[in-house]
């Protein structure tokens, strides 16, 4: 008998010939909002009339009327350029709080910061803030909205109901919560070998002896034979140790990859590691699954990119997408039909970024790939040139053109490949609706409406279609990405996430992707997207010489 790579395992030809050329792989992402990070303050407003206090006298509001009054106070701060000086004071209590008292210009720093933090008390942000301080409407959301055990059987819930094949989630920091759940269990796992329990990391008093360390980081996920990919000495740790004291299951919010147990089979684990000059670490997860039913291999890699809003972390965004100055790892782990080994990438192969890795998997020959993550950027968002370019792009552009995969907003008539919508009249394609409130602490982001589409998935499998909503009985339909808006206010506003239906501040992205066995080849939407951002520019430049 011919004998295959291991790493497929010994299949004889005659067996494959009966095996069906293509198949429907349902992917769940979702950025599920970290348990450590999911109270502060996030906005609904479906408890209403919002009154100042519990105080029977006090004032309360319509929804509209608060939400406008939201909305004022967050225009007054930025015209009056306090929103500057907040982003000035957060920069400052940094740096403060790394300086030792005796160092030079301690003294002055800290007087800085005081005089900032007395500017800022004069903020209407800061006033709304004192204003709802005893809110019941709002303490509720904190409540019965935002709690983790309410959340989490509701996101168990969505993700049981939408019965995918594939999840790929961020932010998750219950990962053993989730594989020791009975129901969730029953059907899905991330762990590759079933004879392993995952345990999260210990840390200690020296970060030196911590499971997470930057020494000890890729080991440490490499034999925890889980598809988890922390963040080490994450907020989402730091928060939840600080509420939770010791609970056994703290764990630092990364992203992971589930996947059907009956119908899949992990046969290659691996991590690419994103630089850092600092004591974090993280990494970009990927994994390679088998379809038991029709033995074509896919190829799914997930990642969460840097948060932010102004230019400067658009090129954190890009750094990482692409730096080929900066030093990058990876390490994998293959399955032999025997066991769990470490195996080096093809001819050292030289990544260069999160874009590179991506491409690695996408030009395998007889295997499709699907990248989903939260960007924390949206299509349109304004061109910037980083370091390691020569023109001006973004994320969306750089992923297309760089990994040569098609966006399923694409595929599905949401957008143009330009990022653009499809539907001029709702030009708001969106999987996040998310506004912080009066209760947040963190007074800048108060009213700062994020309603984008940040949630991506590319893939080059052949079409995908978009699962438009998940039944949880016949009453209840819950919402998935997208949703179209025709403008921030008004509809949009009342439909904040997180809430009562909705149990993170992004919607999950459900999607049909047909995966077939096949080599290697260049989309047709990639060669036009070529087009219109190379040789079109080009072309009209040598005609108007």
């Amino acid at each position: 008998m011919v004998k295959f790579p291991k790493l497929l395992g010994n299949r004889s030809p005659i067996r494959k010939m009966n095996k069906p050329k293509e198949t429907s792989i349902r992917l769940l992402q979702w950025n599920i909002l970290a348990d450590g990070l999911g109270e502060d303050g996030f906005l609904a407003t479906e408890f209403s009339p919002i009154f100042e206090s519990a105080d029977g006298k006090s004032k309360s509001y319509a929804a509209n009327d608060f939400m406008k009054m939201v909305r004022e106070a967050k225009l007054a701060d930025t015209a009056s350029g306090m929103t500057n000086k907040f982003s000035k004071l957060k920069g400052e209590e940094k740096k403060l709080k790394k300086m030792k008292t005796s160092a030079e210009g301690y003294s002055e720093l800290k007087e800085s910061v005081a005089k900032l933090k007395e500017e800022t008390n004069k903020s209407e942000l800061v006033k709304l803030k004192n204003k709802f301080r005893n809110s019941p409407q709002l303490e509720k959301v904190d409540r019965e909205i935002l709690d983790w055990s309410k959340r989490f059987d509701r996101i168990k819930q969505i993700v049981l109901q939408a019965d995918p094949d594939v999840i790929t989630f961020q932010e998750i920091d219950h990962v053993k919560q989730f594989l020791e759940d009975r129901d969730f269990s029953a059907k899905y796992t991330c762990m590759v070998d079933s004879s392993k329990t995952y345990k999260p990391p210990n840390y200690t008093e020296n970060k030196g002896n911590d499971d997470l360390s930057p020494d000890k980081y890729f080991q440490h996920i490499l034999n925890s034979r889980a598809a988890f990919a922390p963040k080490s000495y994450s907020n989402a740790y730091l928060f939840r140790s600080k509420r939770d004291g010791k609970a056994p299951d703290i764990d630092d919010d990364g992203c992971a990859i589930f996947w059907k147990k009956e119908i899949l089979k992990p046969v290659e684990l691996g991590f690419l590691r994103v630089p850092s000059d600092t004591e974090k670490s993280e990494a970009v997860l990927a994994l390679t699954l088998q379809h038991l039913k029709t033995d074509m291999t896919f190829n799914v890699i997930t990642t969460h990119l840097p948060s932010g809003d102004e230019p400067k972390k658009e090129l954190e965004r890009l750094a990482v997408l692409n730096n080929p100055s900066a030093r990058w790892t990876a390490r994998r782990i293959c399955f032999d039909d025997t066991s769990w080994k470490e195996v080096p990438y093809e001819n050292n192969a030289d990544f260069v970024g999160i874009t590179s890795y991506v491409k690695y998997f996408a030009q395998r020959k007889d295997t499709q790939t699907i990248f989903a993550l939260d960007a924390n950027s949206r299509p349109s968002f304004p061109p910037i040139k980083p370091a390691s370019s020569s023109s001006e792009t973004n994320v969306w552009e750089t992923i297309l053109r760089d990994t040569g995969l098609e966006s399923i907003w694409v595929q599905s008539s949401y957008l143009e490949i330009t990022g653009e919508p499809f539907n001029p009249k709702k030009p708001f394609v969106v999987s996040v609706n998310k506004m912080r409130g009066p209760s947040s602490n963190q007074p800048s982001k108060i009213g700062e409406h994020q309603l984008e589409l940040i949630d991506h998935v590319f893939t080059n499998g052949t079409k995908s279609k978009i699962v438009t909503s998940v039944a949880l009985n016949s009453k209840e339909l819950v919402p998935t990405a997208p949703l179209l808006y025709k403008s921030k206010e008004g509809e949009a506003e009342l439909n904040l996430y997180p809430n009562s239906k909705m149990p993170s501040d992004h919607l999950p992205v459900v999607v049909d992707i047909s995966v077939k066995k096949q080599s290697a080849q260049i989309s047709f939407s990639y060669i036009i997207f070529l087009f219109i951002f190379l040789f079109l520019p080009f072309y009209l430049t040598m005609k108007l010489i």
